[in-house]
Parts: C-alpha cells; structure tokens; sequence
C-alpha cells in the first residue's frame, strides 16, 4: 500500500520518467527484505572473492525465465526494463528475503554488474577506482553487512555513482538509481 502512495506522490513530479530501483529494509537480527524492479540487482560477495546475483534484473533479455548475469551483460536487450517505476502506472516490485550473515549483500547498478568483468567489480569494490567513462551505466554500489556484535547493520559505500542513495531512516535503508 505504502509503494502506491509513494509511486502515486512522485508520478506527479516526474511524469515521464522512469526508474530501476531495490528498497531494502533491515533490522540487525532479522532477514534483509528486498524490493525490487528494474537492473539494479542485490547480491553476495561470496569468500571466494565472486559476487553471486541473488536477484535478476526485469528487462527483455530474460523476460520468462532466469538468464546467467554474464550472458545478460553482452545482450542488447537488457537495456529494455519490463519492470521499473513508471509514472504512467504503478508496476509492483519483486519480494525477496535474504539472510544477512558474514558475506557482504551487494546492492548494484547495472553499469557495475554490466558494464565490468568480473575481476573490475572486485577492484571496485575492494578501493578507489579510476575515472567512469561517460558512455557507460552509472556505476555503483552499496555493501551491506552485519556488524561485529551481530545486532547492527554496517553500510558501506564502495564507489556510488551520484545517483545511488541510501537513506537512513530509523531502521530502513535505501538504494534506488535512476533512470
């Protein structure tokens, strides 16, 4: 209900655009609750150093059935969304639950997940990178982990493009890029 009124409030201010986005919210000892519709994508750095995707982006290069993130990246077609918000209507987003342990949740732009390989993310991730080329995706993207004790939740902004927000809210996050 609270997504409609919200689509419903900014529908009026931006009438003709449209946005991928991942709303997360989190509380220490429970499971991340994660929203989301377009390319921005949720994932977990896994030990060995490899992100595994644990959602996949809403565009017509895997529009019935889930596509390997590697292939999606070369495929044209994932620059059309099928889920987003749109001001002309509301589209509701896909629900998932996530576990929050010691492996980071990645919260991604398509420009990070797309646009590099695999070794580029985890230099992304891991310091200061160099210059974005201009003709790319925004490049960005949120680290999310429990922290030490186990009852808070460390927020870590590895490299967010200008339009990567979190939001700090009492206990909800988020992160939402636009398109």
């Amino acid at each position: 209900m609270q997504l409609r009124v919200t689509h419903a409030a900014l529908a009026m201010d931006f009438r003709t655009d449209s946005a991928s986005y991942v709303l997360v919210y989190l509380e220490a000892t429970r499971p991340a609750l994660v929203l989301h519709a377009g390319d921005c994508l949720v994932g977990r750095r896994e030990e060995d150093g490899r992100i595994a995707w644990l959602t996949q982006p809403h565009t017509l290069a895997n529009p019935l059935l889930p596509v390997a993130i590697e292939s999606l990246a070369k495929d044209p077609a994932r620059h059309r969304l099928t889920r987003s918000f749109r001001s002309k209507r509301f589209i509701a987003p896909d629900l998932n639950s996530f576990e929050l342990d010691d492996r980071p949740l990645l919260v991604a732009t398509d420009g990070f997940w797309a646009e590099h390989e695999a070794h580029q993310q985890l230099a992304f991730i891991e310091g200061p990178v160099g210059t974005v080329d201009q003709e790319r995706d925004d490049c960005g993207a949120l680290s999310i982990l429990r922290g030490k004790n186990g009852s808070e939740i460390e927020l870590i902004d590895v490299g967010a493009a200008p339009n990567l927000y979190e939001v700090h809210k009492s206990k909800p996050k988020l992160a939402a890029e636009r398109q």
